[in-house]
């Protein structure tokens, strides 16, 4: 009988001290509630270490759950004491929480862990743009992909959002971390986010050391979204750098019939033609260009060089020729391009009147013309 209520004792205390190890875990949110953050990482951490509760479930929510409210009492006002009472703190917050859905295998505790993730994704969103803008990049995507990861969990019913993955994508793109950046953003790029990331796509494929992937990336965005100027100009830009300028001229031939009210795209058919010095195609393209963007300086310029162009070729013919009559109309015809080049290099001037290049050409035309007066107030111009 002695024996029998010893046993009865031994268990009775180690009920009491099981309970006392909880109640100790339970005045952890009291003094959360009270601020009392020390406090309470004193007791959880007691806790965790005590074999009675060291695998509770609600151990490790009160954890996680001191560590959020922390963070989020310190990080407004950049009060430190609070935002570090743990390295890593939203992580540790993070880890707590999953470890004590783990240990709960009823999911008791799964609605109040749904309450914190929804305030969770934001604060580490909230942690990754201040990285961010501390130019840590690596920590930024960090805390950007655990906001995702919250986002994602089982336990919530929210869309993935995609400026969210942006965010993410631009912070890996930064860090220099190309096979996230590209994964991200081929993500991105496919579901038609915006033309951006298909430039940044690119861009990263390149950095990654493949063009060839870099350059499929263009002509897919091209199509994806309808002849972008920015995306077109990306593309022509390389294919005229690796040689292939007929791709080029197609690629903007198409673009310009899409896209007829845009001067972009006539304006660098003609620069690609001036540079193969196909001046006459050259001058027609900046024409349209020019009705398109009346007022637009650098097609007067383009205008200008390339009529200067023209006239300085028939003077080279012209040199070869015996005949003087023959001659004589040669120069003539030069002396009328010089004149064209004139005209419009003189409204790229009135527009733009500091432009070193325009002041340059207008002064060797003015020389060349004989147009002394204007020669020497170009002349005065020139630095």
């Amino acid at each position: 009988m002695i024996r029998q209520v010893f046993f009865i004792w031994v268990l009775f205390g180690l009920a009491l001290a099981a309970s006392g190890q909880k109640s100790r875990v339970l005045s952890v949110f009291q003094l959360i509630e009270s601020e009392k953050y020390e406090d309470a990482k004193e007791a959880i951490e007691l806790a965790i270490w005590n074999d009675r509760t060291a695998k509770w479930p609600r151990t490790y929510y009160a954890k996680g759950l001191l560590c959020q409210s922390a963070f989020e009492a310190g990080f407004e006002k950049n009060e430190t004491k609070k935002t570090n009472l743990y390295p890593g703190q939203l992580f540790v917050a993070y880890d707590a929480y999953e470890k004590a859905m783990q240990l709960d295998s009823r999911g008791k505790l799964n609605t109040l862990v749904s309450l914190q993730y929804s305030n969770l994704a934001n604060d580490f969103q909230k942690l990754g743009k201040k990285l961010f803008l501390k130019k840590d990049y690596a920590g930024a995507m960090e805390a950007f992909e655990h906001a995702l990861l919250v986002s994602k969990s089982p336990i919530l019913t929210v869309q993935t959002d995609t400026s969210l993955v942006y965010n993410i994508a631009m912070a890996a793109y930064e860090s220099k971390n190309w096979e996230k950046a590209i994964s991200y953003l081929t993500g991105l790029d496919q579901d038609g986010f915006s033309p951006t990331t298909t430039l940044l796509l690119y861009r990263a494929h390149l950095a990654n050391g493949d063009s060839l992937l870099g350059e499929e990336v263009l002509i897919e965005g091209v199509e994806r979204y309808n002849s972008d100027e920015n995306i077109v100009l990306q593309l022509v830009d390389l294919l005229v750098t690796t040689g292939r300028t007929e791709s080029a001229i197609l690629i903007l031939d198409s673009a310009a019939v899409r896209m007829p009210e845009n001067y972009l795209f006539p304006w660098t058919l003609g620069m690609v033609h001036q540079s193969n010095g196909m001046n006459d195609v050259a001058i027609t393209n900046f024409l349209k260009a020019s009705d398109l963007a009346p007022g637009e300086v650098r097609i007067y310029y383009n205008l200008g060089i390339c009529y200067y162009n023209t006239g300085v070729e028939i003077n080279e013919s012209a040199r070869h020729i015996r005949n003087n009559v023959e001659y004589q109309a040669a120069r003539m015809q030069a002396k009328a391009s010089f004149q064209d080049a004139v005209r419009w290099l003189e409204k790229a001037y009135e527009n733009d009147p500091g432009d070193q290049q325009t002041i340059s050409k207008l002064y060797q035309l003015y020389y060349r013309l004989q147009m002394t007066e204007k020669q020497k107030s170009m002349e005065l111009l020139i630095r």
